[in-house]
C-alpha cells in the first residue's frame, strides 16, 4: 500500500510542468494582494525588479525597496480585503523567464497586467510588473 502511495505521489510531481509552477506563483501572488500580505506581495519581487504603476507616479520604479513602499502604502490605505480576479490569464514562457498577462474588469476601467517572472534557485521571483487601466467610456 505504501509502494502504491509513493508511485501516485511520484507521478503526480512529474505531472506538474514549469508553466504550472509559474501559474502557482502567480495565484499564490494574488491571493496575498487579495489579502493585503504586505510581506508576501514584496517578498516576490527580486532585489532588481522594475515596476509601472497606474496612479502611483508616472515613471518606473526601480528596486525591491522601491516597489515595497508602494505596496505598502497600497495595504495601509486599503480598508478590507479585496478579491481581485484575473481574467483571460496567459503564460508565455521561455526557459527560465515567464511573462504573464491578464485583465481585470472595473465597473470605470479595465485594468490590464503584465508581470515578468525569472526562475531561480529560489523560485520564481517577479522581475518586472507593469500596470495600466483604460477607462471604459460609457
Amino acid at each position: 500500500m505504501r509502494r502504491i502511495a509513493l508511485v501516485l505521489l511520484l507521478a503526480v510531481g512529474c505531472a506538474s510542468t514549469p508553466r504550472d509552477d509559474v501559474r502557482q506563483a502567480m495565484a499564490h501572488w494574488m491571493t496575498a494582494l487579495n489579502a493585503l500580505d504586505e510581506a508576501r506581495i514584496v517578498g516576490a519581487f527580486a532585489e532588481d525588479a522594475t515596476a509601472f504603476f497606474p496612479v502611483v507616479k508616472a515613471e518606473r520604479l526601480d528596486g525591491h525597496a522601491a516597489i515595497a513602499e508602494v505596496f505598502r502604502q497600497y495595504v495601509a490605505g486599503t480598508a478590507k480585503k479585496t478579491n481581485i480576479v484575473p481574467e483571460d490569464l496567459r503564460v508565455q514562457q521561455h526557459g527560465d523567464v515567464a511573462i504573464v498577462t491578464f485583465n481585470v474588469h472595473n465597473p470605470s476601467a479595465v485594468s490590464r497586467r503584465t508581470f515578468v517572472w525569472r526562475r531561480d534557485a529560489g523560485g520564481w521571483r517577479i522581475v518586472h510588473m507593469h500596470a495600466s487601466n483604460t477607462p471604459i467610456r460609457q
